[in-house]
């Protein structure tokens, strides 16, 4: 699976749509509610044709360092004779991606997906990623991981025993200093949250459409490819001594390899993170299906609708898996505009969701805990932290096999201008994000939930493309994200 292939794809279904459409019919082939139309004044600026949105992007992660890299997204809409020009956001779009940062990270990724497939009831996805993060986060599982506090042995002063940091930048700082032995060496801490990620998935999914437009049952395939590292006893070239100098340290036991010996792993019924004898790669072959209820009346950018997701994810021997568990995620989102302005195309709405998933099964991939299983256009949920959860926590920050998430959004677009043939709309979106974590369905409660208010820039491009710029902040610190699409 590869950009070519998903630009010949859909460059193939484009052309043949053109010649079954006849150049001339407005008629659908079948009933759509109305409610799924687009509005009329959303419907003045949707661009006809084929066309391309992207763009570089530069970014700075305080995980990751400094990243560079880029989205390309190809667009065939069709043209207003196209009977579900009104109907729909786009009749193909590919994308690509491709990313990499200071420390190492690369990910590529390309997409492929085409509402009403040859004028029917069909919907086709398609999603190839790779991914490879020598920093991946690890911040304990279970819901003693909601309550733990940045907390270690206070290596700046010797003897003072642990220490509770306040800024998780200060923690890591202190990870990072080197302490020698009495046979002097020197040992540090600084991956103690830290592994090494790499990852493969090929993704396909089928949708039917039922109720005029409103209901969708989903259903696909999923091949997961899988590698961790340890930093356990590798030598560390980011770590220094009290004095700032560097020195060449190895690290000590990690926390991932600690809650494995204490006995976290095996309660959660977790495997899969040690290198197999099979060139390294673990293999996870999951069944996935979703019925979903959809009343927004534009996918990328709605400004109203109602939104509700029973999502499942299966995996089993019998499928060539290597893992044996059950992931469910129940969703709902609630999309209302507020005020509307200049010729309604200014607008405040208000987007809200929330979301409540677990994972159960006698041998659990551990890395699936990392996400809430979606089968909707948004992807899974990575929980909790990061940009599309908790967005003022460090990403992974809080897991475990039940999550509950809830976001509010205030999205505005406050100033539309065309500029080289292209259509834009900006504003500001004030947001609050908060959720928590817990050990199961029966162990939930309404104690310890963390919070974390931020505020974002959007920008519209051609309506289907939305730039995404987010401040959040949280006791623990800040976090910037830049990227595309709403996180939900």
């Amino acid at each position: 699976m590869n950009k070519s292939f998903f630009y010949i794809l859909a460059l193939s279904v484009s052309l043949a749509l053109n010649a079954q459409d006849g150049g001339g019919t407005t008629e659908l082939p079948f009933f759509i509610d109305p409610i799924k139309k687009l509005p009329a004044f959303e419907l003045e600026d949707k661009k006809e044709g084929a066309f391309i949105t992207g763009l570089p992007r530069f970014e700075f992660d305080p995980i990751r360092g400094f990243g560079a890299g880029g989205n390309i997204f190809l667009f065939f809409n069709g043209d207003k004779s196209d009977p579900f020009f009104e109907y729909t956001p786009y009749r193909h779009r590919v994308s690509g991606e491709f990313f990499v940062f200071e420390n190492g990270r690369i990910r590529y990724e390309f997409k492929y997906d085409a509402p009403y497939i040859f004028n029917s009831k069909w919907r086709l996805r398609a999603d190839a990623v790779y991914w490879e993060d020598p920093n991946a986060q690890y911040w304990g599982i279970g819901r003693n991981s909601s309550n733990r506090r940045l907390s270690f042995r206070d290596k700046s002063n010797p003897g003072a025993g642990d220490r509770t940091f306040s800024r998780v930048s200060d923690y890591e700082d202190n990870l990072s200093i080197a302490e020698q032995g009495a046979d002097g060496l020197w040992t540090t801490d600084h991956h103690f949250n830290q592994f090494i990620q790499r990852e493969q998935l090929y993704n396909f999914l089928g949708e039917r459409v039922m109720m005029g437009g409103k209901l969708r049952f989903m259903f696909g395939y999923e091949a997961l490819f899988t590698s961790f590292e340890s930093y356990g006893g590798q030598t560390a070239e980011e770590a220094f001594d009290v004095n700032g100098d560097k020195v060449p340290a190895i690290n000590n036991e990690t926390l991932i390899e600690q809650q494995k010996r204490d006995g976290t792993w095996d309660r959660f019924n977790l495997s899969g993170f040690d290198l197999l004898s099979n060139g390294g790669y673990n293999f996870t072959s999951m069944l996935a299906a979703a019925l979903i209820y959809d009343t927004r009346d534009f996918e990328p950018d709605p400004s109203k609708g109602l939104f509700i997701e029973y999502s499942h994810e299966y995996s089993a021997p019998w499928l060539g898996s290597m893992f044996d568990f059950n992931k469910f995620m129940l969703q709902g989102q609630y999309i209302k505009t507020l005020h509307r302005w200049k010729n309604n195309k200014n607008r405040i709405t208000f987007a809200g969701l929330a979301a409540l998933g677990h994972i159960w099964g006698p041998n659990i991939n551990f890395i699936e805990m990392w996400d809430l299983s979606s089968q909707a256009e948004a992807g899974g949920i990575l929980v909790l932290g990061g940009e599309r959860s908790l967005r003022g926590y460090r990403e992974a920050r809080f897991m475990a096999p039940t999550v509950a998430l809830v976001n509010l959004e205030m999205r505005s677009r406050l100033y539309d201008f065309k500029l080289l043939n292209q259509n834009f709309n900006v504003g500001l979106t004030p947001f609050f994000d908060f959720g928590n974590v817990f050990d199961g369905l029966d162990k939930m409660s309404f104690r310890r939930w963390r919070g974390a208010p931020g505020i974002g820039a959007r920008m519209a491009w051609n309506q289907s493309t939305i730039v995404r710029l987010d401040y959040a902040q949280s006791p623990e610190g800040s976090q910037v994200f830049f990227g595309f699409n709403h996180i939900f």
